[in-house]
């Protein structure tokens, strides 16, 4: 069953957003998503971006890791992407979302995603705040935020500050 159809019991604005994204294949595995949106985007840098930092997945895939420590994954990663709090961008493929912000140990949004993300979301769309994330950044001392997010969450707050400043100046 499609993501967007198991939420039917959601906010009005909510729906009407959660409607207007794109509906992922339904049987797609996520090695078979990750390919067919290389091929639909005929560009390398949409999922391939995330491969040293976890991959993309899609929401089904997102919300059945989810389901070993949240009990009802599908509302809570609706709501997740419907209030910005993970980074979920279209590709070919359907909607993706970047791993690296998952702790699926925790069942939660990764410590750092969402302050970083609400310092950007303003000025980027979300495949370019996506990029932002999966790229070296200079700020970081050229490593890349996805990753720096284990170690130094407030070194990449840090960093998205310095990109919104730089970009509103």
């Amino acid at each position: 069953m499609p993501f967007v159809h198991t939420l039917p019991h959601i906010r009005p604005q909510a729906s009407a957003r959660l409607l207007a994204m794109p509906r992922e294949p339904a049987a797609e595995s996520g090695a078979a998503c990750r390919r067919l949106c290389r091929r639909l985007c005929q560009r390398t840098d949409c999922p391939a971006d995330f491969s040293a930092n976890g991959g993309v997945a899609t929401a089904t895939d997102v919300s059945e890791r989810l389901r070993v420590k949240v009990s009802q994954p599908v509302s809570v990663l609706a709501h997740w992407i419907i209030d910005r709090q993970v980074l979920a961008f279209s590709c070919g493929a359907g909607l993706l979302l970047p791993l690296f912000q998952f702790d699926f140990a925790q069942g939660c949004v990764r410590s750092g995603v969402v302050p970083a993300m609400s310092e950007l979301t303003g000025l980027m769309s979300d495949l370019e705040v996506a990029r932002w994330f999966a790229r070296p950044n200079g700020c970081l001392s050229g490593a890349v935020p996805a990753q720096a997010l284990l170690t130094d969450v407030s070194a990449v707050l840090a960093a998205a500050r310095a990109e919104r400043l730089v970009a509103i100046s």
